[in-house]
């Protein structure tokens, strides 16, 4: 009965396909999908020969996306991946474009994308904590760069069970005594 509400939804009679027993949805109506337009973008704009080509690409891909959860009135496992899937492509796009303004020394755009970023996946690669720290410093001051430090040591402490990596506990000491480390340049701070 699901099948045929579906099938009728989205006129199409081939809509669900079913191969040895497991049901997916056909291959056109994936490609339709917010997140796959959004991957499309992110590859676009990876191949795009200028930084502020590759920049403009990227704000454009994130505008375009959905804002706010993705699927927020379905449930089930289907719509966990789903949405786990979108927000992953999200958090790159955004990663992506730290990077660009962290290479262009536009410390401010940095902190809002990695901002954004660390609010959609806090368990993104600890470098990218470690980025946010440094872009915090140079912009706002140490406080601002302790305090997501200390959030972000809790957040692992409560829902992970591990600690920050010696190297993110030193750059945090290190920007409490005063110093601004710009991170841009530096490789082994990065994926």
């Amino acid at each position: 009965m699901a099948l045929h509400r579906l099938r009728s939804t989205l006129h199409r009679p081939d809509a669900v396909q079913e191969t040895a027993g497991r049901y997916a949805l056909h291959p056109d109506l994936l490609i339709s999908s917010d997140t796959f337009a959004l991957e499309q973008a992110i590859r676009a704009a990876g191949k795009a020969p200028a930084p502020a080509e590759q920049t403009a690409r990227l704000r454009a891909a994130l505008s375009a996306s959905a804002s706010g959860e993705y699927l927020p009135h379905l449930q089930g496992d289907w719509v966990a991946a789903a949405r786990a899937a979108h927000r992953a492509a999200i958090v790159e796009a955004e990663l992506q474009l730290s990077a660009l303004h962290c290479a262009s020394h536009a410390c401010a755009l940095a902190v809002q994308t990695l901002s954004r970023a660390a609010q959609a996946d806090p368990l993104m690669a600890e470098s990218h904590h470690q980025r946010l720290m440094a872009c915090l410093a140079m912009t706002r001051d140490r406080y601002a760069a302790v305090e997501h430090y200390r959030r972000y040591r809790q957040f692992l402490a409560n829902e992970v069970g591990d600690t920050p990596m010696p190297e993110t506990v030193e750059l945090a000491e290190r920007i409490k005594r005063g110093e601004k480390p710009c991170l841009s340049g530096q490789p082994d701070f990065m994926d």
